[in-house]
Order: C-alpha cells, then sequence, then structure tokens
C-alpha cells in the first residue's frame, strides 16, 4: 500500500500590486526591493518549522510555492502557523503604513506519484487536485479536500474548525466537495467564484536535499543578480542562435523555441538548468552529455533528432534540435478521443519505424507513450518510402510522426547510471511500462514494443489499457489480463495488440519493423492530414496546459486517462467523434441542407431520415451510458472484493467476534478503513465507508461518527433481502448477512435525512474449504447526488439530457402510520434533479410497464411521447431506454437499474 502524502501550494496574494508599489527608479530596482523586503522574508516563513512539521519545499515558482508533508495534521499546523505570521507581523510597509500581505493556501491527501522525468518531483491529479484547490482560495484562506478535512476533523485540534463550502468545481478536476480551516475567531469566506486563469509560471524543482532559501541563494547567485525569478528566460541567445519563448521544462533543462540568428531557421533549444549545475556539479553535466552522446548520432524521419551541441567545456550547456509544428499525439486524443483505426495504425506505424532505427543502433528509446510522439504535416517530396503514407496514394502533404524526448534512450546492455530513475528501479511512464521495465533497468527493444503497443491501445480506446485498474501499474501489467479491446477491430489488429501486450518478451514481435509491416495494410485511408491541420493550432491553445501544475516536459495523458468517467465526473463523455454526436452533427446538416433547397418533398424525406437518425442516436447514448454505469458499479465492487480478501480484516473481525464487547478491537479497523476510503476519493467519490461484524453491529466508518457501535443489521445492504426490515427487531434477532456482493435499494440516511443507495460485500473467514462463513459486511454508501458521472458535460453544446432510474421497489415514502410503502420507478439522477417539484420524482406507471415488458437483457428501445419527469411545465420528451447489467466472466447479473437518454419531443 502506498504511503499517502499531503500535497499543499502557496500562493502570496497580490504580488503585482506590491511590486509596483515598491521604491524604486525603474522595473529593476522594483524588483529588487521586492525580493528583499516581500519574497525573501516570505520565503523564509515558508521554512520555519518546516523540518519539523516533516514538509518539504517540492518547487517554487517566484511567490508560489509547492509541498509535501508526510503528515496530515503537522501539514495543517504548518499552514496556520504560516496564516498567523502574515497576521501578526506585516512583510513591508509605505509610507509608514504597514501593508499585511497575504497567502492562499490549497491542501489535499492523496497517494504521491513520482515525476519519471524528476525523481525530486511529484506528479498527477492528486497534486492538480491541491493546486486547484488554492487556485479557488482567497487571501488568507486555508481549503481542503474532503479526504484532508476528514483527518483534520478525526484529529481534534485545539482551536480549530471545518466549515463546508459544499460542492464547488475544480479547473480539471470536477465538482468536489471543499472545506476551509478556522481557528481563533476567525469566520468562513466565500471561495473565489473561479480558479483563474491557467499558470503560466515555469515551475522549477528543487534537489531533495536543498532547502527553499538556499536555493533560491545559489539561483541568485548563478544569475549574477539578487533577482532570482524563475519564469524568466536566462540568456537571450545560445551560439547563433535567439531564444524566443520556453516551450516545454523537463527535470534537468527547459526547452526553447529558438531562431538561427543568420539563417532564420527555427529550432528547439534544450538548456540544462544553471542551478542544477550548481548544486549537482560535474555528475549533472555528465548526465547531460551522455544524453546527447546516446541519441546524438541519431538521423530518421521518425525520430526528433538532434542537430548541434555545446561542449562540457562551455560554460552554458545546451543542445539544438530540430523544431516540429504539430500536435502530440496525446492532443489530438484529448480532443478526438478514440481514434478511427486507419488513423491509429497510422501513427504506431511510423513510430514503429523510428524504434526501429533506434533498434539498429543499438538503443532502447524506454519511453514510448502518446505524448512522446509529434504529429505534423510536410510536402510529398518523395523522400523515401518509409514517409509515403500507408495506402500509397500520391499527396500534396503526408502526416509525420516522430518519436522525440530520447532522454531515457541508451545503449542496450550499459551498466552506467541511468538517465532518469523511478523509486521502484524502473524507467519510463508508468501505464506504458513493460512488466520487466518495472524490475530492471536492463531491458531490449521488446520494452519499447510493449509500450508502443499500450500506445496503440491509447490510441484506438481513448485511454491506457490498465488505466481503470484498482491495482497500482506495475501489480496491472504484470498480472492481470488484458482488458477487452473494442469491437469493431479487425482480427488481425486484435491479435498484433494481444501479441505486443503479452506479458512475456519473447511472446511478442522481436522487432519493431515486424510491427510496421503489420500495420501497413490496416492504416490505409487514414485521414491524419485533415486531423493533425485541422486541429494542431487549436490542441495547442486549448490542451497546452491541461495538467499544467507541476509536469516537467510530459503531458495529462501519462498519469490519467483523458476520458475516464467516474460517478462524480463524467469529463468529455461525449467527443466529437463520439457515433451519438456525429449522427447529431449529421442530422443538423441534413436539416440545413433541406431548408436551403426549399424543396417540401426532399423535405419530407430528410425529416424521416432526421427522426430515424435522432432515434438511433438516443438508442445509441443510452446503451453507451448504461455499459459506462455498470462498468462503474463493477469497479466498486472489485475494490471491496480485493479488500474484503485481506488477512489483516480478516484477523481483526475474528477477535471482534471471539470478544464482542472490547471495543478496544475497533481501532484497528477504524484506521483501516479511513486510509481505505482516502485512497479510494482518488478515484471516486463516496459518501462513507462502513464495516459490521457478522452480526450487523458498526465497527468502523469512514468519516467516524457516533453511528459506531449501533446495530445496523436492518440495512437492506447487511441482509440483502431488499428491503431495510425493523431496526429493533433486526437488532434483537440479527438476520443472516449476505453471501455474495449486493446493490442495495434506495434508503434514507438517519444522520443526514438523504437519499443514499450502498454497495457491499460479505468477508469471509477464509477464501474456501469447511467451516467457511461470513465474518462481516464491508459496504460504501453513496448519495443520489454522487451520480453525475451521468450529467451531460456538453453543457448546451448537446440536446441530450441522461437519466438514472430504479425500476425496483424502494420503501422510503410512509404511509399516516409511519409505515414504509413500496413505490418504484425512483429518479436516482439528472443534472436539475435539486429542481425537481415533487420532493421525490419517479418514473409514470405506464413507462414503467413499458420498460419492464419490453426491455431485453441488453440494447435500448424509444419511448414515445410523454411530459417531464420533473414536472417542468410545457415539456414534453421522447427518449430511449437501456437498463445496466453487471457482466461478469462466470455470470450475468440484470440490476433494476436503467438509463433514459432523452430530447425534446419532435
Amino acid at each position: 500500500m502506498s504511503e499517502l502524502v499531503t500535497f499543499v501550494f502557496t500562493d502570496l496574494v497580490g504580488s503585482v500590486d506590491l511590486k509596483r508599489r515598491m521604491p524604486g527608479a525603474g522595473a529593476a530596482e522594483r524588483d529588487r526591493a521586492y525580493v528583499e523586503q516581500v519574497l525573501t522574508p516570505h520565503r523564509e516563513r515558508i521554512e520555519q518549522g518546516l523540518a519539523e512539521a516533516r514538509g518539504r519545499v517540492v518547487s517554487t515558482a517566484g511567490d508560489g510555492h509547492f509541498l509535501a508533508f508526510t503528515d496530515t495534521i503537522r501539514a495543517a499546523r504548518w499552514a496556520i502557523e504560516v496564516q498567523q505570521s502574515h497576521d501578526v507581523q506585516p512583510l513591508c510597509e509605505f509610507e509608514g503604513e504597514e501593508v499585511i500581505t497575504r497567502v492562499r493556501i490549497g491542501l489535499h491527501v492523496g497517494v504521491p506519484q513520482v515525476d519519471p522525468g524528476d525523481e525530486n518531483n511529484f506528479i498527477g491529479r492528486a497534486v492538480d487536485y491541491a493546486a486547484r484547490l488554492a487556485d479557488r482560495a482567497v487571501a488568507g484562506q486555508i481549503l481542503l479536500s474532503r479526504s484532508a478535512a476528514s483527518l483534520v476533523e478525526d484529529a481534534g485540534l485545539d482551536e480549530v474548525r471545518l466549515h463546508s463550502h459544499g460542492s464547488l468545481a475544480l479547473r480539471g478536476i470536477g465538482e468536489v466537495e471543499v472545506h476551509e480551516i478556522l481557528y481563533a475567531d476567525r469566520a468562513p469566506t466565500k471561495p473565489r467564484r473561479d480558479g483563474g486563469g491557467e499558470d503560466q509560471r515555469e515551475w522549477t524543482v528543487l534537489p531533495m536535499t536543498m532547502g527553499l532559501t538556499e536555493y533560491a541563494a545559489k539561483a541568485a547567485s548563478s544569475s549574477g543578480s539578487s533577482v532570482y525569478t524563475s519564469t524568466a528566460v536566462p540568456v537571450k541567445r545560445v551560439g547563433n542562435y535567439e531564444l524566443l519563448d520556453l516551450i516545454g521544462a523537463g527535470g534537468m533543462g527547459n526547452v526553447y523555441r529558438a531562431r538561427h540568428a543568420l539563417f532564420g531557421r527555427t529550432r528547439a533549444v534544450k538548456i540544462i538548468k544553471p542551478e542544477l549545475v550548481d548544486a549537482g556539479g560535474e555528475s549533472v553535466v555528465q548526465r547531460f552529455y551522455q544524453e546527447i552522446q546516446a541519441t546524438g548520432s541519431l538521423e530518421h524521419p521518425n525520430l526528433v533528432v538532434a542537430i548541434e551541441s555545446s561542449t562540457p567545456e562551455d560554460d552554458l550547456h545546451f543542445l539544438v534540435m530540430e523544431y516540429i509544428e504539430g500536435l502530440g499525439a496525446d492532443e489530438l486524443i484529448s480532443e478526438q478521443g478514440a481514434l478511427e483505426v486507419a488513423d491509429a495504425c497510422e501513427i504506431t506505424r511510423q513510430a514503429a519505424l523510428g524504434l526501429e532505427h533506434l533498434h539498429s543502433q543499438g538503443l532502447v528509446h524506454r519511453d514510448v507513450k502518446p505524448s512522446n510522439v509529434m504529429l505534423t504535416c510536410i510536402d510529398d517530396q518523395s523522400s523515401g518510402p518509409e514517409l509515403i503514407a500507408a495506402d500509397a496514394v500520391a499527396k500534396k502533404r503526408i502526416a509525420v510522426a516522430k518519436l522525440m524526448d530520447l532522454g531515457l534512450a541508451l545503449l542496450v546492455g550499459e551498466d552506467q547510471q541511468r538517465l532518469t530513475r523511478m523509486d521502484q528501479g524502473g524507467m519510463g511512464t508508468g501505464h506504458y511500462m513493460s512488466p520487466e521495465q518495472w524490475r530492471s533497468t536492463t531491458v531490449d527493444i521488446r520494452a519499447d514494443i510493449y509500450s508502443l503497443g499500450c500506445m496503440l491501445f491509447h490510441l484506438l480506446h481513448g485511454k491506457p489499457p490498465y488505466a481503470e485498474s484498482d491495482l497500482r501499474p506495475e501489480i496491472a501489467h504484470q498480472r492481470e489480463p488484458l482488458p477487452s479491446l473494442r469491437g469493431d477491430l479487425p482480427r488481425e489488429l486484435s491479435g498484433l495488440i494481444h501479441r505486443m501486450l503479452a506479458k512475456n518478451p519473447e511472446d511478442r514481435p522481436q522487432r519493431p519493423l515486424e510491427v510496421a509491416h503489420a500495420l501497413a495494410p490496416l492504416a490505409s485511408g487514414h485521414h491524419l492530414v485533415g486531423l493533425i491541420e485541422r486541429r494542431s493550432r487549436k490542441s495547442r491553445l486549448a490542451a497546452g496546459s491541461q495538467n499544467d501544475t507541476l509536469r516537467t516536459g510530459q503531458a495529462e495523458l501519462d498519469t490519467r486517462s483523458p476520458r475516464r468517467i467516474d460517478l462524480d465526473h463524467r469529463g468529455a463523455a461525449l467527443s466529437k467523434h463520439d457515433p451519438t454526436r456525429r449522427r447529431l452533427l449529421t442530422v443538423a446538416a441534413v436539416a440545413t441542407g433541406a431548408i436551403a433547397i426549399g424543396l417540401g418533398w426532399i423535405a419530407s424525406g430528410l425529416h424521416e431520415q432526421n427522426l430515424q437518425q435522432r432515434r438511433e442516436a438516443l438508442e445509441s447514448s443510452a446503451r453507451s451510458d448504461a455499459n459506462l454505469m455498470a462498468e462503474q458499479i463493477k469497479k466498486r465492487f472489485r475494490a471491496l472484493e480485493n479488500l474484503a480478501k485481506g488477512d489483516d480484516l480478516r484477523g481483526w473481525l475474528l477477535q471482534i467476534d471471539a470478544n464482542p464487547d472490547d471495543e478496544t478491537l475497533w481501532e484497528g479497523p477504524q484506521a483501516w478503513i479511513i486510509d481505505q476510503k482516502l485512497q479510494s476519493d482518488q478515484e471516486f467519490k463516496s459518501s462513507s465507508w462502513f464495516l459490521t461484524n457478522a452480526h450487523g453491529l458498526q465497527v468502523a466508518r469512514a468519516t467516524k461518527s457516533d453511528s459506531i457501535g449501533r446495530s445496523y443489521a436492518h440495512r437492506d445492504y447487511f441482509h440483502g433481502q431488499g428491503q431495510d426490515k425493523d431496526p429493533a427487531e433486526a437488532a434483537n434477532s440479527p438476520p443472516p448477512a449476505i453471501q455474495s456482493p449486493h446493490q442495495s435499494t434506495v434508503y434514507k440516511s438517519t444522520s443526514t435525512n438523504k437519499l443514499k443507495v450502498a454497495f457491499s460485500v460479505p468477508v469471509w473467514n477464509k477464501n474456501r474449504g469447511e467451516g467457511r462463513r461470513v465474518i462481516g459486511v464491508l459496504a460504501m454508501s453513496f448519495t443520489l447526488g454522487d451520480f453525475s458521472a451521468l450529467t451531460d458535460s456538453e453543457k448546451g453544446a448537446s440536446s441530450t439530457e441522461i437519466l438514472l432510474a430504479d425500476t425496483g421497489f424502494d420503501y422510503i415514502e410512509r404511509d399516516e402510520q409511519d409505515e414504509p410503502i413500496a413505490t418504484r420507478g425512483l429518479i436516482l439522477h439528472h443534472q436539475l434533479l435539486s429542481q425537481h417539484i415533487d420532493e421525490h420524482p419517479r418514473l409514470p406507471e405506464e413507462m414503467l410497464q413499458q420498460i419492464m415488458g419490453r426491455q431485453p437483457i441488453d440494447g435500448a428501445r424509444i419511448l414515445t411521447e410523454y411530459p417531464d419527469l420533473l414536472g417542468r411545465r410545457g415539456k414534453r420528451y421522447w427518449g430511449s431506454y437501456a437498463r445496466i447489467v453487471l457482466k461478469y466472466p462466470e455470470e450475468t447479473r440484470q440490476t433494476s437499474w436503467v438509463i433514459i437518454a432523452q430530447e425534446k419531443a419532435p
């Protein structure tokens, strides 16, 4: 289990105005005064007490700082002390007036992910989460995620209170619950309305052994100035090249777009960071020239090649490379979603040709992934058979894929110190690394073929092969079978992907050229030229900083899938290449053409075609979302089942079973369940986790509450009989616990009065054999509002609305004697559910009969015209429905939940 890390972002508010008010005749003098009077003492306060709090500064960007702590409570105390220091002792004064400087802070606890490009750095969603919280904070405010707040709340810090701001939208994260730390007599403050724009600052990673003030002093000394700002270009000219702008940052150096002073050619220039040379000395320079030596002699149309470089004797160390005007394959996926078969095969084919050249030179790339493949278009001047499009059709422009970032490429068998090393011992990026690459740095070209297979899978499915796995990446790649491939793939392509992703290198294609030859016929008829030229500029602007926080030269897709959809955040669920959206666009184009022609008989025919296409679009949407929800439910069951098999959990429950009155035995599972919920919150939002013994007594809960010690044997999630029982009767005579995973009926929480549903699994004393029995039940619950995966993310771009409804019985309604009434058809989710007229809106009985009487186990059906299900006046809809079915290798389980995709009636 990964140790959790608490990530913290701080930012000094109003720094631009402070700089303007600083004394000085010009900008340089004012900057110098700002550093002396504000920035330097602020950095000292950041470091004060940091070591005692078990934290360190990971990265800095001017007056912004990114920190990591091993303890959430110490991090919270440190954040409070920083804020109090600014309240009590202002940093500066103007004309005798003290100016109180304020800091905004965001804090989130999550599973750490080390940056493959820099072992001193962290990357990924958990880091972005903390950064977005800081974005939403106002001056003097400390905002926490739900996971961090639960730990602070459980600690019971003196004079520290928490205030919930409810659900707020965090850019790139989604709707999440946000809390504020209050201390002394502070009152809650409303967070900023939005998170501001993209952070254009260049974040510079500190060596792990160096403190902030020491690092800043070295950086200032190396620049020959008392002013150090990491966003400035350190030099204006390198050799014959004029530096224009920063286009990338890595663990070792920064990459600039540059122009040759004499010839005007645009190049990419990578400059090793001077502060790293100062900190690391000769070893850093040696590593830089190892990279140049390993890759500098390469020349191939499908590789981004080096042109010239400095020498080890020079004061400034740089590498000049060709500059590619285009977009990354990751950017194309981010905007397009899963690619067409021919397009994905052509990109992979050309990348394979680049790998073949590396192989011929005795090199292994070690980091093949979509963000390391640049796509561009060039004039077809018949420059060789390898660049001719796979369909061999003469074109004025052809698409070229180029492998870049050869910083990990080294000679096969070389035993010198590797350029980049992950904590696990391997090199590369987790979602694309072969099983053997996790265990050793000594790998051959077949590891690249595996990574290329992962990339091909990503191009075809919109996500890496094991992105949805509950296991750590290294375990998933080593043990899990390949996830199902999409159904429209040619048989020969499916077979090739399975061979490329074989666990054993001996079972894979042995050379990249084999892969390129196999993909050539499958790439025939690709449309890459149109895709690249139409979207390259737009993609640069839109996706250039999706994961802008601290990613050093990598892209968002390296750590998580852009189309990954959870119950709490749907994301871009209908991409511009989604069949539903294509049909809707086709409908719009056909209708516009009919109006322009103005012929009634044509318009009539097109109207029928329009209706048929809309029916197909609604059916496709209902099926797609039903499958989506089924996978999300299965994902949660898998997480619970894996945990229920743990020896620690079984041991605790057996001890509790033997000593039911000893509440001290509950401490172990209580700490454990909080840890499990915190980790799961990185993947999906849940309301609570709870553990009962075999008799329904709750012995642990996250978050912790006074429900611990109460009997919940009456709940359906405990006994699985489809209806809650009388609490008193169930407590006196507990019904038998569930013996298989169970999706509960909707129930009303006694603590929050909200409607919830729970997923629960039994905990057995052993896996099999005589004497096997259930010793507890592990469950997680969700409020109905947590099903926002079904919210239409197009926000008006699509007219389709998605509902989630339960055709089964629930018992939340009460009669005059306060007895439960069996009712069904409850609407569980809709993006406007909070605005409904009725307290618990339901499907009409006629619609229920239609759904239950005609719905097959798979597929979708059209619903005829009906009034708005939420009670909005004057609106009538038509739609399609599909049942949510859980498919396992050993069984198919039909649920009572259905998806309804609806539009306004034509």
